[in-house]
């Protein structure tokens, strides 16, 4: 089965979005609650660290796209409603995944809001338009940069400016050594200590997504730069546990990885990445008297993935990635 680009699709999963059971789930408690995790947290003013309290693993799941404390100081800043300012989280996909520290997992969850500073760019991608005297030559800008979707953006959905005048040169710096540093130096040191320790690193890098978009009929896209960013071994087991789960699956269409992917994925060195993007739709349920809550039962699947995942990195220490490798390459590369 294939997607109207001709992307490669696994089974529909038709259960989700659909259970009235999960469309009532989630008191307003549950849907405001911070990240918790059983194992030991630490962190900054920009990014949680929960490291696992059990024998750890070569594996960091991190939320780049979740962090919701928006500053008083910047909702004055900005022209726009708290509401489509939201519009550009992953929303609550910290609390999906806050269990991966049970399964060895260490878990990096930005605190700070996409649309405050955007870690999934380069740093350097940044529209010269949007800033008081903005020398072209100071900056690295990408057509999504150009656009307004840059390491800091200028807008929303839709469109939308967020600002009613241009950024200082000062106020976009501060952004960028407040948010972006920190929590690039934090996953950089992550991934350098379980390479020293354990000779390779799985990093799943968690988003969610809109459903629908540019004609995807999936629910959940895997994203490794069309084979560059994990060694295969990594994408046919994710693969395999999101068949077990019943979802349809894309590959690399319309999401083939940001900035984390492209810039860390680097199989030959034993750092492997992949970008899992998951449809809204699937866990976001309306409440009776506003807002959201999380599905239940989605909630579930996500932490099973992150098991299944758990699982295979456990056996890729046994057995050592190269040898996997030969037996994907010898013809049962997913999809």
């Amino acid at each position: 089965m294939h997607d109207s680009a001709g992307q490669p699709h696994m089974k529909s999963w038709s259960e989700a979005g659909n259970d009235e059971e999960a469309r009532a789930f989630a008191k307003p408690a549950d849907h405001e609650k911070k990240l918790t995790g059983t194992g030991s947290a630490s962190g900054s003013d920009s990014f949680v660290v929960v490291r696992s309290p059990g024998v750890p693993i070569p594996l960091i799941v991190c939320s780049p796209h979740s962090g919701r404390n928006y500053t008083a100081e910047f909702l004055a800043r900005s022209r726009l409603p708290l509401d489509a300012l939201r519009s550009g989280e992953d929303f609550h996909v910290d609390t999906l995944i806050a269990t991966a520290p049970q399964y060895g997992a260490t878990l990096l969850c930005a605190t700070f809001p996409r649309v405050v500073c955007d870690v999934n760019r380069a740093s350097l991608d940044l529209d010269p338009r949007m800033i008081e005297n903005g020398d072209e030559s100071l900056f690295s800008p990408s057509e999504r940069g150009r656009a307004g979707l840059g390491s800091v953006p200028g807008v929303v959905s839709g469109g939308r400016q967020v600002y009613g005048r241009k950024l200082s040169m000062d106020e976009t710096a501060a952004r960028l050594r407040l948010f972006w540093h920190p929590y690039h130096a934090m996953l950089k040191k992550l991934i350098d200590e379980m390479r020293a320790e354990y000779g390779f690193c799985l990093v799943l890098d968690m988003h969610s997504m809109p459903p629908g978009i540019d004609g995807t009929k999936a629910d959940i896209v895997i994203g490794d730069r069309f084979g560059s960013s994990s060694k295969p071994v990594f994408v046919q087991a994710l693969g395999k546990s999101l068949l077990a789960l019943s979802f349809s699956v894309a590959r690399n269409h319309p999401f083939a990885g940001g900035f984390i992917t492209s810039h860390y994925g680097c199989p030959e060195e034993n750092v492997s990445v992949i970008q899992l993007e998951m449809s809204r739709a699937l866990y976001m349920c309306a409440r009776p008297g506003g807002g959201y809550g999380l599905n239940p039962r989605f909630a579930g699947k996500i932490s099973q993935i992150i098991a299944d995942m758990a699982r295979c990195v456990r056996e890729q220490q046994e057995v050592g990635c190269t040898v996997s490798d030969r037996v994907i390459q010898a013809g049962r590369m997913y999809p």
